[in-house]
């Protein structure tokens, strides 16, 4: 092989940039006109785009567990709980198993579904929308977003969170795209009274639920405990009256001494003189007599309140799965219940007191505490269609796609009389 044969070799690998010059400054109308044309019609065809706005919001939420104690009486759970209240006056976030137990109501389509239908907000053209965009707990999950106290960030910042701390959802993070701002906007604020709502319902029937069945057996249960008192009333009051005829018909025996050596097995007391069992059995009946005093006024108590429970869990399957309607059931059956009673009476009116501050807390959970602390914004700019990208993806992909193409007509017009005479 020559050394001029070698060069010329090398030479036919290499590109011939003059002939790719020469083809696209041949086609260079084709080239320009083409990207112009392509670039103007697509901001054309972007005008005529729906324009979609988005809306978002931040919303705040309550702890319902750090507030409201179902039992009158306290237990030590309960002076846990309220001593976490005390540190803790803001009642911010959810512990993160209760919110996710709540969250299956979130995602509930059906559910979604209805409490939309039951706000003012939608006309029915909207509603016919939600029911179309909102089959799946995955297209509601896509606009509602729980914020963790502690991310998985911060723990890597602060190394070991204190053994106190206990992670919960302090908020939800809401949005929405509309064809309008002010559709976007009244989306987000759907979610926000849907979050609540849902969260109310939920707390409020674990709240009844727990009232209904702890008061019916606490009733039944100090019901027990006043016939058993009774009897002992009446076993001690009739001792009582055997040990007086004793002394009746025993007068010497009020002389004996009563330092005297006893048995300390059961019944040994027998063995005391009268006169001292006298003492002992009146001041056992006081006992009783306090104990049962205390039983009867719990009776009340529980009374009243086993009745208020009674009258909202038969309501319960009237009113639906609304937080709001379960919230003024509970109102009313407390004005029902205490209407034709005597809150001059200790007992009542500490009944009364405590379920008005059950409702105060509930009020101020869900209606003052549960909010928006950011948002809903009402957008002033549309974020899509974007003119300015779908222009530059236009005009480069059909400078592109032009370019292509006059390389083909080049190779179409050079080989098209070969082609042509073997066909």
């Amino acid at each position: 092989m020559t050394e001029t044969s070698s060069i010329e070799e090398v030479y036919s690998d290499e590109i011939d940039l003059n002939s790719i010059f020469t083809v696209l400054w041949k086609r260079r109308k084709l080239i320009v006109f083409g990207t112009l044309g392509a670039t103007l019609l697509s901001i054309g065809i972007s005008l005529l785009l729906p324009r979609v706005y988005r809306s978002e919001g931040f919303f705040q939420l309550g702890n319902p567990r750090k507030t409201i104690v179902n039992n009158e009486k306290t237990t030590k759970r309960d002076k846990a709980i309220k001593s976490t209240t005390s540190k803790n006056t803001s009642f911010i976030g959810i512990p993160v198993p209760i919110y996710k137990s709540s969250s299956s109501q979130f995602f509930n389509p059906n559910r979604f579904q209805f409490i939309a239908s039951q706000y003012k907000l939608f006309k029915e053209e909207d509603l016919k929308q939600i029911r179309e965009y909102f089959r799946k707990a995955e297209d509601i999950n896509e606009w509602i977003k729980p914020v963790y106290a502690f991310a998985k960030e911060d723990t890597r910042e602060f190394a070991q969170l204190p053994q106190d701390e206990s992670n919960s959802v302090i908020g939800l993070k809401l949005a929405y795209e509309a064809d309008s701002p002010e559709n976007a906007y009244t989306y987000v604020c759907f979610f926000g009274n849907y979050i609540r709502d849902c969260l109310l319902y939920v707390t409020l029937y674990n709240y009844v639920m727990d009232g209904y069945s702890n008061k019916i057996s606490e009733l039944s249960k100090n019901e027990n405990d006043i016939i058993n008192l009774n009897f002992e009333l009446l076993q001690n009051t009739n001792k009582l009256k055997d040990i007086r005829a004793i002394l009746s018909n025993y007068p010497e025996s009020a002389k004996i001494e009563n330092r005297q050596l006893v048995s300390i097995e059961e019944g040994g007391d027998r063995f005391l003189a009268p006169v001292t069992q006298l003492v002992g059995i009146e001041s056992t009946l006081a006992d009783l007599r306090q104990d049962l005093s205390e039983l009867e006024r719990e009776r009340e108590k529980l009374t009243v309140r086993t009745e208020y429970f009674s009258r909202i869990y038969s309501e319960l399957d009237k009113i639906g799965e609304r937080g709001e309607s379960l919230f003024l059931l509970l109102k009313s059956a407390k004005d029902e219940v205490f209407k034709n009673k005597d809150l001059n009476q200790d007992a009542l009116k500490e009944v009364f007191n405590n379920l008005s501050i059950d409702l105060q807390t509930f009020d101020f959970i869900f209606f003052s505490n549960s909010r928006f602390v950011s948002g809903p914004t009402i957008p002033s700019m549309h974020i899509k269609p974007k003119k300015g990208l779908i222009a530059i993806v236009s005009c480069f992909s059909s400078f592109f796609l032009l370019v292509i193409l006059s390389f083909i007509l080049h190779w179409w017009q050079k080989n098209k009389k070969m082609i042509m005479s073997k066909s």
